[in-house]
């Protein structure tokens, strides 16, 4: 395959799982190239994207919203994108004769499942086969509750071909017509935040139909807990792996407990993946720890499959996590590799700019990567990590600049007469983490001898561009531009790469393109990837050429910008001709620091490659106009305050009006709590805003959010004000507007209130006493709990009136209790009435009647 994406580590991953590298996911023709992905540019070139590059694959949208991915990629091959910066829901996943199906689990709805061909060939039990006598077998699940999202799946156990099975749906029941034989089938049904069943069954069929019961009772915990009391599951993945390769689990989001039914077959697996964090981690609060657990059952599923593990036991390691400018949410996703071809990878919030203590099992391979951004937007993939028992070294993560890197025989290349320009990995760390950004938008321009072979823009970083091109020697310039705004980070705004090489044909077949590369790296920069003026910022620049033909290269300039690249200051530089390296002493004036170096080898192939605010500077930028963009009409949730139960989720909708003589090409917002800078809240989509064009001038631009109280709050402190960041680029690409705080919304917690006056009835001139009790939503805990020192009316209504008179003002107590004591005077009603405050919402209590005689 050409451009085959990173296949030194492809190689690894199926070395270590014996399993072929899944090229086979996608729908390939021959020349490597995916199929219905060609977009005619020219006669002679094309938008394309490689059959095997990381952003090349089959993606669906599940019942949830959630985006379904399925990745060219040994060891973890199927990957749920959050919907909107939720976490990932829980669901029902199988593997069977080249299709996987996926069935979303919620108790609120019946959801639909989502069916994808992996391409994959398993044994299936063919039409043909119908020939043999068959007879009707029924399914029937016993369980305590009712069965959501049931799915059943049926294999003969000596030659393991899959049976179909046709499920009554919304019913513990399903039927199969099956030839004679031995059979072995699983049950998996579950709900969000309710248990998870997998139940297992063998059973013969001879010659007569039969009913196979199914007992949920039989099935027993599973799960890896540890010595830490403060741990909790944050998310689990638990699945079977049968002798052809099937598998059926559960995977996803979610605290909840696992029941599986013990079983002893052979060349059956059960697999069992626990990430736990600490109590109370939300996605706007970090956990100091995660743990990274795996267990395997061969065979044989003992009575209680609970493994005790303790902390001193496991491998250890202390991970920074470097943000991009701003204190951004992400997450740090791992996957143990086993011989599956596919494993959902397991997720656990991580802010940036922080450190994190991970355990995991010893000797287990985990894949890893870690994400910035709500929806997977900008991955790294990070080195498969394999531990023994104990304190391994430490890593630093995220590291700036993030910029193009090399990456051998996985970037762009020729045959005889066609060039693929494929350049997707522009966001790689300066720890060469590789990585790219979904959101990023990308530009090329191939041409030779002043003739433009071929161009496009507004790509996204999994595009490509192929041009017909002489086999013989020729000049050619190639320039790559990327750019993105995305709320997650305020680096690498603009990455460009302008090369000019010669180029022809050596080989038969695919080879590199001759192309020099630098990469840069920086020391002095703090865990934001941040300078201050009081240390100088050391920049090196090192060259290196891709094709295999012996090259000397040489960087032949380094220099730095503070105002994004309207002025440039050449750097004196010291070291050997392939590595150079400077000092900058970052002026206290300076938000952001852009670097730019030129490179040359001795076969005739030069590169500039500019990376527009490649690391932050000591001073907060503030809002800033390029142009005459404006952005007007900043409103979140109908400029209502945002109100939020103790748990479940609500969707916002926010909006704002963008203007510049030339249009508006995008923009977007976000809502965060605290300062722009560090911010202990964040509210972000996974897509841009949808910006609707109104007039020539004029657009529109609208987010829907998906915010979950449990989640994305997790904190009652995050109630109060929130500030509202914009921004919207101009038509023109020159032109912009970025407002730091467009706008004030606030998020709520709903409140509760209750009213008791005794005794009833009351003599007249006798003390009443009227009791109460105000609670509010606790994010925390999803309960509400007393909400104290607070000023409540105590009010009341005469009979016959209607209106309610302020009688006192009783403060709540340390638990949200209210008692207070009155003198009847005449029939009415009691109630207690709280004005609100900037957390919680006005709530009024129901009336109490009271008759005096």
């Amino acid at each position: 395959m050409p451009l085959a994406w990173n296949p030194l580590r492809r190689a690894a991953l199926a070395a270590l799982t014996g399993t072929a590298v899944m090229a086979s996911v996608l729908s390939v023709p021959g020349d490597g190239w995916a199929a219905g992905r060609m977009t005619p540019v020219s006669a002679a070139a094309g938008v394309v994207a490689p059959a095997d590059a990381p952003g090349t694959r089959k993606t669906v949208k599940l019942a949830t919203g959630e985006r379904l991915d399925v990745i060219p990629r040994s060891g973890s091959k199927v990957q749920i994108a959050p919907a909107q910066g939720t976490s990932v829901n829980r669901y029902a996943y199988a593997s069977t004769g080249g299709t996987l199906t996926v069935q979303p689990l919620d108790r609120s709805r019946p959801l639909q499942a989502t069916k994808i061909a992996t391409g994959v060939r398993r044994p299936v039990a063919k039409a043909a086969a119908a020939a043999a006598a068959t007879y009707p077998v029924k399914f029937d699940i016993t369980s305590k509750d009712w069965v959501y999202g049931k799915s059943i799946y049926i294999w003969n156990s000596k030659t393991w071909v899959y049976y179909p099975v046709k499920d009554e749906y919304g019913t513990p029941r399903a039927t199969a017509s099956l030839p004679a034989g031995d059979y072995f089938s699983v049950v998996l049904y579950g709900a969000w935040d309710e248990p998870s069943y997998i139940l297992v069954k063998s059973f013969k069929v001879t010659t007569a139909g039969l009913t196979v019961r199914f007992q949920e009772s039989t099935a027993k915990e599973t799960a890896i807990q540890v010595d830490d009391p403060t741990a909790r599951r944050y998310t689990s993945a638990v699945w079977l792996t049968l002798p052809n390769g099937d598998i059926a689990g559960f995977a996803g989001g979610g605290s909840a407990n696992l029941y599986v039914t013990p079983f002893s077959h052979a060349g059956v697996r059960l697999r069992l993946g626990d990430v736990l964090v600490k109590q109370g981690t939300s996605a706007s609060m970090a956990t100091p720890y995660i743990y990274n657990l795996y267990r395997e059952y061969a065979g044989t599923v003992p009575s209680s499959p609970v493994t005790h593990v303790r902390s001193s036991s496991l491998a250890k390691t202390l991970t920074w996590v470097r943000s991009q400018g701003n204190g951004s949410i992400g997450s740090l996703d791992s996957a143990p590799i086993t011989s599956d071809w596919t494993l959902p990878s397991l997720m656990a919030p991580v802010k940036t700019g922080r450190s994190v203590t991970q355990y995991f099992t010893p000797r287990v391979t985990f894949l890893r990567d870690l994400i910035y951004g709500q929806s997977y937007n900008h991955r790294l993939e990070l080195p498969m990590l394999t531990a023994p028992a104990g304190t391994v070294p430490g890593e630093t993560l995220g590291v700036a600049p993030f910029a193009p890197r090399r990456i051998p025989h996985g970037s762009s290349q020729r045959t005889a007469t066609k060039m693929y320009v494929y350049e997707p990995y522009a966001f790689t760390d300066a720890r060469g983490n590789t990585g790219f950004d979904s959101r990023a938008k990308v530009a090329y321009r191939l041409t030779s001898n002043g003739r433009t072979i071929a161009a496009a823009d507004n790509l996204t970083s999994y595009d490509g561009l192929t041009a017909d091109v002489t086999a013989d020697r020729a000049e050619y310039e190639l320039d790559h531009t990327v750019t993105r705004t995305v709320p997650y980070s305020r680096l690498s705004t603009r990455i460009e790469s302008e090369w000019k090489f010669s180029s022809a044909t050596h080989y038969a077949g695919y080879e590199d393109l001759p192309l020099v590369d630098v990469d840069f790296t920086l020391s002095g920069i703090n865990a934001s990837n941040t300078a201050t003026s009081s240390t100088p910022v050391r920049v090196t620049a090192a060259a290196a050429t891709r094709t295999l033909l012996a090259a000397t290269d040489t960087v032949t300039g380094l220099e730095y910008s503070t105002d994004d690249g309207a002025h440039w200051t050449a750097l004196p530089v010291s070291g050997s001709k392939a590595s150079v390296s400077a000092e900058i002493k970052v002026p206290s004036t300076a938000s952001f620091v852009s670097l730019r170096a030129s490179a040359k080898d001795d076969n005739g192939t030069s590169l500039r490659r500019t990376v527009i605010r490649a690391f932050a500077g000591p001073k907060q930028q503030g809002d800033r106009t390029v142009g005459k963009t404006k952005i007007t009409n900043v409103t979140v949730n109908g400029g209502k305050p945002i109100r939020f139960d103790a748990s479940g989720s609500s969707t916002i909708k926010a909006r704002f009006t963008a203007t510049d003589p030339s249009g508006i090409i995008d923009g977007d917002l976000y809502l965060y709590h605290g300062s722009y800078n560090t911010p202990d809240g964040v509210v972000m989509d996974g897509n841009p805003a949808t910006c609707t064009k109104a007039s020539v001038w004029t657009s529109v631009c609208e987010v829907t959010f998906l915010i979950d109280a449990r989640d994305a709050l997790g904190r009652n402190a995050l109630a109060g004000p929130w500030k509202v960041a914009a921004w919207a680029n101009a038509a023109d690409k020159k032109s912009y507007a970025d407002l730091h705080a467009a706008a004030t919304v606030s998020i709520v917690g709903l409140s509760r209130l209750t009213a008791d006056a005794t005794p009833e009835p009351v003599r007249k001139g006798k003390a009443l006493t009227v009791t109460g009790k105000l609670t509010r939503a606790n994010w925390q805990t999803g309960t509400y709990t007393g909400y104290a020192g607070q000023s409540v009316n105590l009010q009341f209504r005469k009979s016959g009136t209607s209106a309610y008179v302020t009688k006192k003002t009783v403060k709540t107590d340390a638990s949200g209790n209210l008692r207070t004591t009155i003198t009847a005077s005449a029939n009415g009603f009691w109630r207690y009435v709280f004005a609100g405050s900037s957390t919680t919402v006005a709530v009024t209590s129901a009336a109490d009647g009271v008759v005096v005689h």
